[in-house]
This record gives structure tokens, sequence and C-alpha cells, in this order.
């Protein structure tokens, strides 16, 4: 996978799955969902990556990247991000570059095999070029990125 692709994906948040794949900008592979009756369906189009749809419209509202390794079943993403992201990143990493987070969450203890989190922070992207997105990074207990999350401000789920 490339920072192209995934730039492409971050800038499809909340157009619909028949769209994206009649452009050619996902896969066309089913939508999995994770248990019966889910309001969420999945698309893993590389390891470590995961494009969720809102199964009523099939609307795509969130890419995950996982960077770090969390869990035994967790599986990391190898490949480009879009610049400023890189593959190692700290949380002085992203406040530096993206400032003062909107939300913020402390860390907290989870059940095992999760163990300590290092919290996490918010920022929105430029309205410019990402209306309606913002990006929430997920920090390790060592407060190194584990993932980043696109996902739409605004769900409109009514």
């Amino acid at each position: 996978m490339n920072a192209k692709t995934i730039e492409g994906w971050i800038r499809s948040l909340g157009r619909r799955y028949d769209v994206l794949i009649a452009e050619g900008l996902i896969p066309n592979q089913p939508l999995q969902e994770l248990y019966e009756g889910r309001d969420r369906l999945y698309l893993e189009p590389a390891l470590g990556l995961s494009l969720s749809f809102w199964a009523e419209t099939k609307r795509l509202e969130t890419l995950f990247i996982t960077l770090l390794k969390s869990t035994p079943s967790t599986v990391e993403y190898k490949g480009e991000l879009p610049r400023p992201l890189a593959s190692t990143m700290t949380k002085s990493d992203i406040r530096s570059h993206f400032g003062v987070p909107i939300e913020s969450g402390a860390p907290v203890k989870m059940p095992q095999p999760g163990g300590m989190t290092g919290g996490w922070d918010a920022y929105h992207l430029d309205p410019s070029t990402h209306p309606n997105i913002k990006l929430v990074c997920k920090y390790s207990s060592t407060f190194q990125v584990k993932a980043l999350v696109f996902t739409l401000i605004d769900k409109s789920h009514v």
C-alpha cells in the first residue's frame, strides 16, 4: 500500500462503498460483518488497515491504521503513510506537528492482553482539504503512536 492510496481513502470518508469500488479506490471485496446485527461493516484491504462502513448506507466512516502490535492478534501496517505521518512517531511528534488536540483521553488500563495504554489525542484536519474529518492518535504506554484513526466528525446517523 502507498501514501497516495491512503490519502485517497481519507478524502473518500463519507462516500459510499459502491462508488468507491466503481472508481477503483477500494478492492471489489465483500464487506464483512463482525457479528450478526452489527451496525458497521468492514473491509481490510491490507494487513494493518481497516475501513469501516455504516451498515445501513454502506458509507465509509473510518480508516483505522495499526502501527504497533498491542495484542497477539494485532497485525501492523508496514507501508507508506501520507506526510507528515510516519510509521514510528511519538505523542511529542504528533503534538509538535498538529498542535493542541481538540480532545484527549488519559491513559487507561485495559483487560489483558491489552494492558496499559498511553491515552489518545484528536485533531481536526484542515477543513479546506479534509472537511468533516478528524484524526485520532492512540498511544502505547511508552507514548509511541500505536494507531491512527481517520473518521468523520459528523456521521449523521438519523
